[in-house]
C-alpha cells in the first residue's frame, strides 16, 4: 500500500512537472517594442500609429508611441496637421529592437482658390476667372502667394484684395485684410513682401474664411472671388534670394524672396513671383539647375517687371520635365541687374541674386 501510493505521488508529480513545461509558458506575454521618431519644422501635428495612439507633438523633437507591438507586425506612422508634413521612414515590420528612425517633416500651409463670379455674394453676370494660392508659416505667420485671372469687364481691376469673412460664415461678405499689389500685366497680383496674419487671421484661413476678391468698374463690391480653402492638388516652392547662391557669387547685399505654386496635374502656374531689392534690376526668371551651377530660363519666362517685383504672367505652364526639376529641387529664382557694383564681377548680367527653390 505503502508503494502504490508513492508510486501515485510520483506519477502526480511528472503529470504536474509536464503540464508546467508544456503549457505554463503560454500565458507569458511576448515582448513587445517601442517606435518612435524625430519631428522636424514647425510642431502641432497629430501623429498616429496604425491609425491610433494619438500624439500631438508640439514642436520640433523626439516622440515615441506608448503602445509597443510585437516582433513581426506591420506598423505605418502617418502625421495629420494643417501644414504640409511628409513622412520617411514610416512603414515597415517590427523587429527584435525599438524603432526610432521616423522622420516627419512639417513645414507650411498651403491653400489654394478658384475665382468666378458664381462665388461673389450676390454673383454677377462676368465670365471672367482666375486661380490664387497662399503660403504660410505657421510659426511667423508670414504670408505669401496671390492671383492670376483673365477676363474682366473692365481693365485694370480696380483693387484686389484678401478679405475676411464673418467667424462661421465662409460665404459672407468681409472686410479687406490684405490689399495686393496689382501686376503691371494687368493679369496677376501678388502679396507685397513682408506681410504676416495676425493670429485671429491665421485661424480664419484655417477655418476657409478668408477670400481673394478683385474689384472692377463695373463690379465695384467684386467682380471674381475664390474662398482659400483647397488643400492639396497644388505643389508650393519657396527661394530665398541672396549673391552668394550666384554662379559665381558676389558680393551683393540686396535679397529677395520667391514663391511659386502651380497645379500638380495640369501644371498650370497659380502664382509665381520674386520679390527683391535689386537697384537696376532689369530680368528675372525661373532656371532649371543644381545648387551651385548655371542652367537656362526654361522654367517660367518671360516675367513682368514691377516695382521690386517680378511676376509669371497669367497661364504660365510648367512642363512634365519642369515639374521633375521642381521636385528634385533642381530649379532656382534668378534676378538679373545692370549694377556695376556688383564685385567680383564687371556685371551682375548673369544674375545678381539667386534662390533654389525649396518644395513645400
Amino acid at each position: 500500500m505503502k508503494i502504490r501510493n508513492v508510486l501515485i505521488g510520483l506519477i502526480a508529480s511528472a503529470v504536474l512537472a509536464g503540464i508546467v513545461s508544456c503549457g505554463g509558458g503560454s500565458d507569458s506575454p511576448a515582448p513587445t517594442y517601442t517606435v518612435g521618431g524625430t519631428l522636424a519644422g514647425t510642431g502641432g501635428v497629430v501623429v498616429k500609429l496604425n491609425g491610433g495612439g494619438d500624439i500631438t507633438v508640439a514642436g520640433p523633437g523626439a516622440f515615441t508611441f506608448a503602445s509597443g507591438l510585437t516582433n513581426g507586425m506591420a506598423y505605418t506612422v502617418t502625421a495629420t496637421a494643417p501644414q504640409n508634413c511628409t513622412v520617411a521612414n514610416g512603414t515597415g515590420t517590427m523587429g527584435a529592437t525599438n524603432v526610432s528612425s521616423v522622420t516627419i517633416t512639417c513645414t507650411t500651409v498651403v491653400r489654394s482658390a478658384a475665382l468666378s463670379a458664381a462665388n461673389e455674394n450676390p454673383t454677377n453676370a462676368s465670365t471672367a476667372t482666375g486661380r490664387g494660392a497662399v503660403v504660410v508659416n505657421p510659426a511667423t505667420k508670414e504670408i505669401t502667394g496671390g492671383i492670376t485671372f483673365t477676363g474682366l469687364t473692365s481693365i485694370p481691376a480696380t483693387a484686389q484684395h484678401i478679405h475676411q469673412a464673418p467667424t462661421g460664415n465662409p460665404a459672407g461678405n468681409g472686410s479687406p485684410i490684405i490689399s495686393l499689389t496689382l501686376s503691371p500685366n494687368n493679369s496677376s497680383a501678388t502679396i507685397p513682401a513682408g506681410t504676416t496674419l495676425t493670429d485671429a487671421q491665421y485661424a480664419a484661413l484655417l477655418a476657409g474664411e478668408l477670400y481673394f476678391n478683385v474689384h472692377t468698374t463695373a463690379n465695384g463690391g467684386g467682380e471674381i472671388r475664390g474662398q482659400i480653402n483647397v488643400t492639396g492638388g497644388v505643389t508650393a516652392g519657396l527661394a530665398t534670394l541672396n549673391g552668394t547662391q550666384e554662379v559665381p557669387t558676389n558680393a551683393s547685399t540686396a535679397t529677395g524672396r520667391g514663391t511659386i505654386v502651380f497645379d500638380s496635374t495640369t501644371r498650370q502656374v497659380l502664382i509665381a513671383y520674386a520679390t527683391h531689392n535689386v537697384a537696376n534690376a532689369n530680368n528675372a526668371h525661373v532656371h532649371t539647375g543644381v545648387p551651385g551651377v548655371s542652367g537656362s530660363a526654361n522654367v517660367v519666362n518671360p516675367m513682368t517687371p514691377g516695382t521690386n517685383v517680378y511676376t509669371a504672367p497669367q497661364g504660365a505652364t510648367l512642363t512634365p520635365q519642369n515639374v521633375l526639376d521642381f521636385n528634385a529641387g533642381n530649379t532656382y529664382f534668378n534676378v538679373h541687374s545692370t549694377n556695376n557694383s556688383c564685385p567680383p564681377a564687371a556685371t551682375c548680367g548673369a544674375g545678381e541674386i539667386r534662390g533654389q527653390i525649396a518644395v513645400q
